[in-house]
């Protein structure tokens, strides 16, 4: 790599990638695995199916954006489903209303032995 050029640059920028420095940083970083369901900690919650549902499945909540969630469940759910997600806070219980975007299993390893289904939801309300 040239040593002279500044970074961040417009410009491609020349790698050789087996230079022993180089090498050997990739071997160190070669087994890190990147997480892409984001940095929140992952919480269990209890998912109703249906607005009106009374009886509740559980779920794992592992990601929060600003008008999405990501749970993973062991079961499906169907896109444009209405799921009311309950999780708790310090001393409270927050509601909050989503409809089901995209249902897909998980593609993680062990994902599929364990049924691992990743769930998007499009929130639509919440409460605390």
């Amino acid at each position: 790599m040239n040593d002279s050029v500044k970074f961040p640059t417009p410009y491609a920028v020349a790698v050789d990638w087996d230079a022993p420095h180089l090498q050997t940083l990739l071997q160190r970083v070669e087994s890190w695995r990147l997480d892409q369901r984001g940095d929140h900690a992952p919480q269990e919650v209890q998912l109703f199916i249906g607005l009106n549902a009374m009886t509740s499945r559980p779920g794992l909540l592992v990601r929060v954006g600003d008008d999405t969630l990501v749970l993973q469940t062991t079961f499906p759910l169907h896109v444009g489903e209405r799921i009311r997600v309950e999780r708790h806070c310090i001393d409270s219980v927050q509601c909050v209303w989503g409809e089901v975007e995209q249902s897909r299993p998980g593609r993680r390893p062990g994902d599929a032995a364990q049924g691992i289904q990743i769930q998007r939801l499009r929130l639509l309300a919440q409460s605390h």
